[in-house]
């Protein structure tokens, strides 16, 4: 079978919607898996910039007998992008409609939490859900040999005029098992990480999957239930190949939680150390876990940089929120961070339920009195299906809702103001924090102001 999988460039006119340049893990080892029996084509349209035009260009060339791709082409399954679906639906029914493909498939957190919606809303053959590639290993083969799909745990797909979800697959629970994501199909050169103390050639990698935690926000449907990790010596060898195959420099890991079983990563960084891999990398954790003896295990085996879910400077918020971290953990990985040169980003989301101005500014004067900066624009919750926060939504508002309609209730669940009066907040406390309350007639902060709206519209 000739096999095209395709992660999507999402274009607005001339604007790549996705400018973030990260291995698609999933469809990297969908890839892997495949091609062992199998003609696979790989296209990362959205790391090459390619056109709908081009993309579809590409596809006819290839002339698959199947198309597989994903609704989620950076692999963050648990905050998908809820503006870009329908965008993605669109395209995809231009692909289809220009090209006559026998089977199609897609992955990804859209169609796992709502596979009727994905269903309705393009021409799809079939809706894999939740953990990807050993489901659509099953359904390439049942493809190809004509047996019963009806037997095949995590996909949904039309019978007649009716949507059917057979039940849920099963966790993979030992992803030492998957080969290495097909790397050699990818523009390797092509792949960066937002900030430079992770260097190029760089490369994403899995170490874990799951979380065993229950913020109300957090979309856990995909990886939901155990958390699971790769051996200390899976991991390791995968990062010594990527040093000699692709003279790979810089590594972040794309766990949800890298840190949860500490002895993993201690055995980790002294296999590294074993190995004299000089690579500079990072990961995620919840601030909690940042000890000192473990960030100094880190650090010792070239970790450059801890990211951490700060959400909020609000205890309040962030109990509401289910986030189970106190402001004094918080406190206590910064100075660790801190104390051993490690680089500490905090991801930061504003008008989580419990939200208000008294809220937004106790958030402001912590990272004023700890010298933080959040790592980007703060983000609105998006009340994700089968979240708490969804089911709050549905409390608050009396209804369903799906993807068409679902875009407009980011920041507006539980709050005392909207989105647009919550960042005007933010706004002024930061720089009255910063700056002193009379900011506005400082000259500094117009100099500010103004780079921050020229690297905006950049």
């Amino acid at each position: 079978m000739k096999i095209f999988i395709l992660n999507p460039c999402l274009f607005t006119g001339k604007l790549n919607r996705l400018a973030r340049k990260r291995q698609p893990l999933s469809l990297a080892y969908i890839a892997s898996l495949l091609r062992t029996e199998h003609e696979i084509k790989l296209v990362d349209a959205n790391a090459i910039n390619l056109t709908l035009e081009e993309t579809i260009k590409e596809i006819k060339d290839f002339n698959p007998d199947i198309f597989i791709l994903t609704s989620t082409p950076i692999d963050r399954w648990e905050v998908p992008s809820h503006s870009h679906i329908k965008l993605l639906i669109s395209n995809l029914v231009e692909i289809i409609n220009n090209i006559n493909i026998p089977q199609t498939i897609i992955t990804g957190s859209h169609g796992t939490v709502m596979p009727d919606w994905i269903l309705q809303n393009s021409q799809i053959n079939f809706v894999v859900r939740g953990e990807p590639e050993l489901i659509v290993v099953e359904l390439v083969q049942a493809l190809v040999s004509g047996s019963d799909i009806s037997k095949i745990a995590g996909i949904s797909y039309w019978q007649g005029n009716k949507v059917i979800s057979n039940p849920d697959a099963p966790r993979n629970a030992n992803l030492d098992d998957l080969p290495y994501p097909a790397y050699d199909l990818l523009p390797m050169d092509k792949y960066r990480y937002t900030f430079t103390d992770i260097p190029q050639p760089f490369a994403l990698m899995m170490s874990s999957r799951g979380c065993p935690f229950n913020c109300i926000y957090c979309l856990k449907e995909m990886m939901k239930g155990r958390y699971i990790t790769r051996t200390p010596q899976n991991v390791v060898a995968e990062m010594k190949y990527l040093a000699e195959k692709f003279k790979i420099k810089g590594i972040y890991f794309q766990d949800w939680e890298f840190l949860i079983v500490k002895q993993r990563v201690i055995e980790i960084c002294d296999l590294i150390k074993e190995n004299n891999l000089d690579i500079k990398w990072g990961g995620n954790a919840r601030a909690s876990d940042v000890t000192e003896d473990v960030a100094l295990k880190m650090k010792e085996a070239g970790c450059v940089r801890i990211n951490i879910g700060f959400e909020t400077g609000s205890q309040k918020v962030l109990d509401i929120a289910k986030k189970q971290i106190k402001l004094s953990e918080v406190k206590h990985a910064i100075s660790v961070c801190k104390k051993l040169g490690i680089n500490m980003g905090l991801y930061s989301i504003l008008n989580l339920p419990g939200e208000t101005r008294e809220t937004i500014k106790e958030t402001e004067k912590f990272l004023a009195d700890n010298n933080l900066k959040v790592m980007c624009a703060a983000s609105l919750p998006v009340p994700y299906f089968k979240t708490k926060l969804y089911e709050m939504l549905k409390d608050q508002e009396g209804k369903d809702f799906d993807w068409d309609n679902l875009e407009k209730f980011a920041g507006r669940v539980g709050v005392a103001q909207p989105p647009w009066l919550a960042k005007i907040y933010r706004f002024h406390y930061k720089y009255k924090y910063v700056m002193g309350t009379y900011y506005f007639l400082m000259p500094k902060f117009y100099l500010q102001f103004l780079k921050l709206i020229k690297a905006k519209v950049s």
